[in-house]
């Protein structure tokens, strides 16, 4: 059995109850990830001073408030594992950070993650913030998306201006939401989508986020 990131042989006992442990990941990969350090207090980006980040600054002006709960930082070994996850589909690396997932769950809160659009969909076969919202707490699908572009098609610019791809595709009511999707890079997609719920009558919209892309990241964009 190999590691699921490193592709490494593992020297791991087998039982039946391995599948549904964090055996899947060696012990280098195990502490890879980067947890972000305290920065920008809307996104998570390193900031001095924990200030408002410039990218945070310009969703502000443009009356656009979500606050987004980053848990790592998008460096070299974060792209590795968010494109084994999610290209990959290596779906068992949920385990890998389930326990940092669970910290961030609240009581009366429900975890709505970013959809895909149907083609999309049937192409991956898996819907990888699904799999991390549900990791969370309890999930509710509210969203769906249109079919557009993916982000990784289009320049910083073209992200935040592209059209909002997304509707309510069911209607319940809940005081809390936390919208949840694998990585932030400009905003666009978290604050599309809040801005749908918000539309919708949901007056209090979060966000996590399992990585937080750097501006002077030279990693893969995903």
């Amino acid at each position: 059995m190999n590691c699921l990131v490193c592709r490494k042989p593992l020297n791991v006992k087998w039982t039946p109850s391995t599948l549904f442990k964090r055996d899947w990941v060696c012990s280098d990969c195990e502490t890879s990830l980067t947890p972000l350090v305290p920065g920008c207090p809307r996104c998570g980006h390193p900031t001095e001073d924990e200030k408002t980040c410039p990218d945070c600054i310009r969703w502000l002006a443009l009356g656009l408030d979500l606050t987004v709960r980053s848990l790592y930082a998008y460096d070299e070994a974060g792209a590795n594992w968010l494109h084994r996850y999610k290209f990959g589909g290596d779906v068992a690396l949920v385990e890998h950070v389930k326990p940092v997932l669970r910290a961030c769950r609240e009581k009366g809160v429900w975890y709505v993650p970013i959809p895909l659009g149907e083609e999309r969909l049937k192409q991956r076969r898996f819907n990888q913030a699904e799999l991390l919202a549900r990791a969370i707490g309890p999930m509710r699908p509210l969203l769906q998306k249109t079919e557009v572009l993916s982000q990784r098609e289009l320049g910083k610019g073209e992200r935040r201006h592209r059209q909002n791809p997304f509707a309510i595709q069911t209607e319940v009511r809940c005081e809390k939401i936390v919208l949840v999707d694998d990585v932030y890079t400009t905003g666009t997609t978290l604050h599309q989508a809040a801005l749908t719920l918000k539309h919708a009558g949901y007056r209090e919209v979060s966000a996590v986020c399992l990585f937080r892309a750097l501006n002077k990241s030279k990693t893969r964009p995903i």
